[in-house]
């Protein structure tokens, strides 16, 4: 073997690092671009070929082709899902991931994906959905599509389908705090388990509350198709009660009535026909199912009947009834009693009567219906019977009001106003606030001059009734014949805030304050008075009158003013208001009262002297430095 001789190097010369290199010609950034690309897409189109030639290698061999079905494990207990297929799961099961099966020879290399679920969770060991799809309430149901491939060709898929089932359902709507809710998780309960008698009870009392009676009437119906049951049915008859259904009312309580035999079940449904159904609707109900109430509670039916009739003013089916309520074993003596009103209507008051005495035979203390007969002798026009009962039950209780009541409207009739005084007095010591009694006892002692008696009913009758002015009369009168000064200015007081147009009650007033000599209060009322009702003139007069025997001279002039404007030609106001200007030196304002006077009486002589007099007194200081007046008096 030889040897090839390597040409030996000479080294570079000293200077050749400073030499300036050789240029490399470099590819441009376009070329570089489309080479790459065209290397990808080379490489893509060889994979593709390996793969077309690695699947038509693939399909002459019993490798995977198609999915035939998923194994899982649910709650311990192992399924199979074919392919397409959907397996129905509860949120609350556990879940394992056993395999699948394939038409190939080996599973080997299949992959099984979800998009939602993680699937290497469930793969070693079981777990819960619900902890698997966290924050899901799956009151929709919740759909999880699996799919298996192999080599990335789809063999096929499967579905999983979560939804709640009944119990779910049910305690939801246990937890649920809106009424809204919980129905519609009832509803929910229902759709999974048509036949739950609990929650068609509690969809029904729900649907009840809020006002949707006739889905509440279907269910609870349903229910009692199973079995009856009393608080089924008491539920079911509240619904029928809503909705003014008396007929089924009745049907249903008188199943429960045969179910329970609880006498308060058949006292409700009496109750209900007669005050919530319209009277001849229960009558008719009444006639039509009497034979269907028990034998013991027959007679309490027909005396039912019997009142019906009465309210629909059917007197002889009322009679009949009362006869059949007989017959059934009512031994009750208001029988005779109810025969009573009934013929009273019916205008036999006679007949009435006597049936009504029959019933008191049997009940000497029912004081009410001594007075119903009392009542019927009076109507009857038998006054006299009337007052002996009356009378009778007065006498045994007198304390008995409403027998007084009556007795006195008969003693009013007969005109015996001694007895009458005495029921009244009765009656006033029963009801002390009654004011007609108060009224009607002080008139009549009044009448019987028994004025002590008079004051004091009238007095309490003031008190009850403060602005009658009626009463407050008579204690005026009362007052005076006692002479009592003091009450009669209160009263008049008192008259003229509630009677406040009666000028009298001024004048009197005014009478007694003057015989007092009390003109502080005299200035005090009419100052108030005259201020309220200026256009009055009593009122200005009755203050003048009090500020002159005060000696109030402003106070004087200024009702003088007022009686001036309201009196403009009555001469008499104008003289007395130039006297107490010239008393109080003011003799300009006295001068143009003069005139006035001048000027309504041309002819006045004593203002023809009181003229000259002023304007003497105006022009003396100033011209003779004299002072001259002859002042008059001042006339009250």
């Amino acid at each position: 073997m030889t040897f090839m001789k390597t040409p030996r190097r000479e080294p570079p010369e000293a200077g050749s690092l400073f030499r300036p290199r050789k240029k490399r010609r470099r590819a441009s950034p376009g070329l570089t671009i489309a080479v790459g690309a065209a290397v990808v897409l080379g490489l893509i189109v060889l994979a593709q070929i390996r793969w077309n030639l690695l699947g038509a290698f693939a399909a002459h061999f019993p490798v995977p082709h198609r999915l035939e079905e998923l194994v899982v494990e649910v709650n311990a207990k192992r399924e199979t899902i074919p392919a397409d297929g959907e397996k129905i799961l509860n949120p609350r099961d556990a879940v394992r991931f056993v395999g699948v099966k394939t038409d190939g020879w080996f599973s080997w290399g299949v992959k099984v994906r979800a998009a939602e679920l993680d699937l290497q969770r469930v793969r070693s060991k079981p777990a819960v959905l619900r902890d698997l799809l966290p924050g899901e309430t799956f009151e929709t149901p919740r759909t999880l599509a699996l799919e298996a491939t192999w080599l990335g060709n789809r063999l096929g898929g499967v579905r999983l389908i979560i939804q709640l089932d009944a119990k779910d359902w049910m305690a939801k709507a246990q937890e649920a705090g809106k009424t809204e809710d919980k129905i519609r998780f009832l509803e929910k309960v229902l759709e999974a388990e048509p036949r739950n008698v609990l929650a068609k009870t509690q969809l029904a009392a729900l649907y009840a509350e809020a006002g949707r009676p006739a889905d509440a009437e279907r269910l609870y119906e349903e229910v009692l198709e199973l079995g009856q049951s009393r608080p089924v049915l008491e539920r079911l008859i509240g619904v029928y009660k809503k909705q003014k259904k008396h007929a089924k009312v009745l049907e249903a309580s008188l199943e429960l009535l045969q179910l329970t035999e609880d006498a308060q079940v058949f006292q409700d449904l009496l109750g209900y026909l007669q005050n919530q159904v319209p009277s001849r609707e229960a009558l008719t109900l009444l006639k039509q199912y009497a034979a269907k109430v028990p034998a013991k509670y027959r007679g309490s039916w027909h005396l039912v009947r019997a009142d019906l009739a009465t309210k629909t003013e059917n007197w002889s089916e009322a009679a009949q009834a009362y006869e059949s309520a007989a017959a059934a074993g009512v031994r009750d003596p208001t029988i005779h009693y109810n025969l009573s009103v009934v013929r009273a209507k019916s205008g036999d008051l006679d007949q009435a009567a006597q049936d009504l005495e029959k019933y008191l035979r049997a009940n000497p203390n029912d004081v009410t219906n001594w007075l119903k007969l009392a009542a019927m002798y009076e109507k009857a026009g038998d006054e006299s019977k009337a007052l002996k009962i009356y009378r009778d039950l007065v006498g045994k209780n007198p304390s008995e009001k409403r027998a007084l009541v009556r007795l006195a409207a008969l003693l009013e009739k007969s005109g015996d106003k001694g007895e009458l005084l005495k029921v009244y007095e009765n009656l006033a010591r029963l009801d002390p606030d009654d004011r007609v009694v108060l009224w009607n006892l002080a008139m009549l002692s009044y009448e019987a001059k028994q004025w002590d008696k008079a004051l004091g009913a009238f007095e309490k009758y003031a008190a009850l009734a403060p602005n009658d002015p009626k009463p407050l009369k008579y204690l005026l009168d009362l007052y005076q014949k006692n002479k009592d000064q003091e009450k009669q200015i209160a009263v008049l007081h008192k008259l003229i805030a509630v009677d406040k147009d009666n000028l009298a009650y001024y004048d009197a007033l005014f009478a007694l304050y003057d015989q007092a000599k009390n003109y502080d209060a005299i200035i005090k009322v009419f100052e108030e008075a005259s201020k309220n009702n200026p256009k009055v003139k009593a009122f200005h007069e009755y203050l003048l009158y009090g500020a002159l025997k005060k000696g109030q001279k402003q106070k004087a002039l200024a009702a003088l003013e007022e009686l001036c404007r309201l009196e403009p030609k009555e001469v008499k106001y104008f003289k007395q208001a130039a006297q107490l200007h010239e008393s109080l030196g003011q003799y300009a304002k006295a001068l143009e009262k003069i005139k006035r006077v001048l000027e309504i009486n041309p002819n006045d002589a004593a203002a023809k002297d009181d003229y000259m007099r002023l304007r003497l007194l105006l022009v003396a200081p100033k011209k003779t430095g004299f002072f001259y007046c002859t002042e008059k008096p001042v006339r009250v």
